[in-house]
C-alpha cells in the first residue's frame, strides 16, 4: 500500500502544496481543492497546471477526489446546505452531477489515475429525528450510482463510493451493501474509518450499528478501492464532540488498524486527511511515514 495524502490539507496553493509534500518524501497525492473549485470543476488549462506542477515535483496522482452527488437532492423536498464553506463542491441537479463526474473521469485519465470518488448523498437539514440510509434510501440512491457506472464504465475509471458523516450512508458497512447492490468493477468501497466512528448514530439504522472498525473493515476488505485516514477524540463538552486530532493521538488506533491493511495488499493507495492545523497535519505525515517503514 502507497501512502498519499489530500493535497489541500497542506496548503491550498497546490504548488506549494505539492512542493511541501514531496519535501517531506511523499510521491502521491490525493486531488480535492485546487484553484478555489472542486478539481471535477477544473477545466482543460487548469488541468495542464496541475500537470505540469505535478510533473515539476515528480508526484503522482492516487485519486480524484470529486464531490459527485454530495450537494445533490436525493428527494424533491430536501433542503441540503453546505457543511464547510472552505469543502469546495460541485452544486446542482443531479443531471448536473452526472456531467461534471464525466468531466472528473477526463481529468482522472489525463492525469493517469484510474479512481474517482463520488459520494452517497448529502443528509437533509428539514428531515430531523430520521434515520438515513434505509432500504428506501438505498434503493433510491441505487438508481443513480447505476448511471454513474455507465460513465465510469466508458472512461475505465473505478468509482470510490465514500462513507461520509454527513452523507445517507457514514458507515462502511452501509456503502457496501451499495456496492453489493450495483455489484459492478467500476464501483468499490472508498473507506473512511474515521467517518464510520464519528457517525451520527441517532441517524443511522439499527442494523448498522452493532460491529467494530476490525469487523467492517474484513467485511469491506474485497471491495475498497481506497482509503481515507483521519482521527478524533470525543469530548461531551462541547457542541461538536468528535474533535479531530493527530493520526496516532485519537480514539482510534491505527497503529493496530493498519497493519490489518498492509497485511491484504488488497488496496493500492492510503490518503492522508488529517483535518487539523498545518503543524500537526505535518506531525501526521512524519507518523504515517515512520509506521509505514515499520509494516
Amino acid at each position: 500500500m502507497k501512502l498519499s495524502i489530500i493535497s489541500d490539507q497542506v496548503s491550498q496553493d497546490f504548488l506549494e502544496a505539492c512542493k511541501t509534500i514531496s519535501n517531506l518524501g511523499l510521491n502521491t497525492v490525493e486531488i480535492h481543492n485546487v484553484f478555489n473549485k472542486s478539481i471535477e470543476q477544473c477545466n482543460f488549462n487548469e488541468v495542464k497546471i496541475i500537470k505540469e506542477i505535478l510533473k515539476k515535483y515528480n508526484l503522482k496522482v492516487s485519486n480524484i477526489a470529486s464531490t459527485v452527488f454530495f450537494m445533490a437532492k436525493l428527494y424533491e423536498d430536501y433542503e441540503i446546505s453546505l457543511f464547510n464553506e472552505n469543502f469546495h463542491v460541485v452544486n446542482g441537479t443531479i443531471e448536473d452531477h452526472l456531467i461534471a463526474l464525466e468531466n472528473a473521469c477526463k481529468i482522472a485519465n489525463e492525469l493517469d489515475c484510474k479512481s474517482v470518488r463520488i459520494f452517497p448523498f448529502r443528509f437533509p437539514d428539514n428531515k430531523v429525528n430520521t434515520k438515513f440510509g434505509t432500504d428506501k434510501d438505498l434503493n433510491e440512491i441505487f438508481k443513480h450510482l447505476k448511471k454513474a457506472i455507465s460513465i465510469a464504465e466508458k472512461y475505465d475509471i473505478c468509482l470510490g463510493l465514500e462513507n461520509c458523516p454527513y452523507s445517507h450512508c457514514p458507515k462502511g458497512e452501509m456503502t457496501l451493501k451499495l456496492v453489493q447492490l450495483c455489484n459492478s468493477n467500476y464501483l468499490k468501497c472508498l473507506w473512511d474509518p474515521a467517518n464510520s466512528y464519528r457517525a451520527i448514530k441517532s441517524q443511522v439504522p439499527d442494523n448498522y450499528k452493532n460491529i467494530t472498525l476490525h469487523q467492517e473493515y474484513k467485511l469491506l476488505k474485497d471491495n475498497i478501492s481506497h482509503v481515507h485516514i483521519k482521527n478524533y477524540t470525543f469530548d461531551e463538552t462541547k457542541v461538536k464532540p468528535y474533535v479531530h486530532v493527530g493520526i496516532l493521538e485519537g480514539d482510534i488506533n491505527f497503529a493496530q488498524l493498519l497493519p490489518l491493511l498492509s497485511k491484504e495488499k488488497l488496496h493500492p493507495y492510503l490518503s492522508l486527511e488529517p483535518e487539523v492545523d498545518y503543524d500537526t497535519t505535518i506531525k501526521c505525515i512524519k507518523d504515517a511515514i515512520t509506521l509505514s517503514k515499520i509494516l
